[in-house]
C-alpha cells in the first residue's frame, strides 16, 4: 500500500490537527460563553467557567451516534396526486421545522448534522392520522398538521399531512413504527 512510515506520519499529523482543532474550539467556546461576571473571588469565576465549559462539551458530544429524522404522515384515502402529495409534504416539513427551531433548536442542529432525514408514511383515514398526532403530542414531539385550502383536488380544510419531528429516530419510531411507507 505504501511506505508504512509515511502512513504512520500522516496519521500522527491528522491526530494532532484534530486535537488542535478541538482545543481551539474549546477555548473559543469558553471565551464566547464567558459571562463576564466581575467577581472578587477568582476561584468562583474559574469554577463557573469550568462548569459552563463542561456542560458545553457534554452538549456538543451528547448526540454523537444518534440518528434523527422527520416523518411525514400522508392520508392515503384522499387519493391525492403525486404533485399534491409533494406540495402538502413540503408544507408539513417547513411548518414542523419552523416550530422545532423555536422549541428544540438543539435537536434541529443534530438533525441537520445527521443529514435531515425525512420519511413519508401513509395512513388510511383522518382518524388514524389524528391518533398518531395525539400520541406524538403526548410524547412531546413537534408536530405540524396541514389542512388544505381546497383550491384544487380536495375539499377545503381537509387534513392532508402530519409532520412529526425532527426528533430521535427511536422516539418517532415508537409512534409511527407500525405505519407503512408511502
Amino acid at each position: 500500500m505504501g511506505d508504512p512510515k509515511l502512513l504512520d506520519t500522516t496519521q500522527i499529523i491528522n491526530g494532532i490537527a484534530v486535537l488542535l482543532s478541538f482545543f481551539v474550539g474549546y477555548k473559543y467556546a469558553l471565551k464566547k460563553h464567558d459571562t463576564g461576571d466581575v467577581s472578587n473571588n477568582a476561584s468562583n469565576s474559574t469554577v463557573a467557567r469550568e462548569g459552563a465549559a463542561s456542560a458545553l462539551v457534554e452538549g456538543l458530544f451528547a448526540n454523537i451516534g444518534s440518528n434523527y429524522k422527520m416523518v411525514l404522515v400522508v392520508r392515503n384515502d384522499l387519493k391525492m396526486g403525486k404533485g399534491k402529495i409533494g406540495a402538502q409534504c413540503g408544507h408539513g416539513a417547513v411548518g414542523a421545522y419552523q416550530k422545532a427551531v423555536r422549541r428544540t433548536p438543539h435537536i434541529v442542529r443534530a438533525w441537520e448534522n445527521t443529514g435531515c432525514a425525512k420519511i413519508a408514511l401513509r395512513v388510511e383515514s383522518e382518524s388514524e392520522m389524528m391518533a398518531v398526532k395525539r400520541a406524538a403530542d403526548a410524547n412531546n414531539l413537534t408536530t405540524c398538521l396541514i389542512r388544505d385550502a381546497g383550491r384544487t383536488q380536495i375539499e377545503p380544510n381537509s387534513k392532508t399531512v402530519l409532520a412529526i419531528g425532527p426528533a430521535a429516530v427511536e422516539d418517532i419510531d415508537r409512534i409511527t413504527g407500525h405505519l407503512k411507507l408511502l
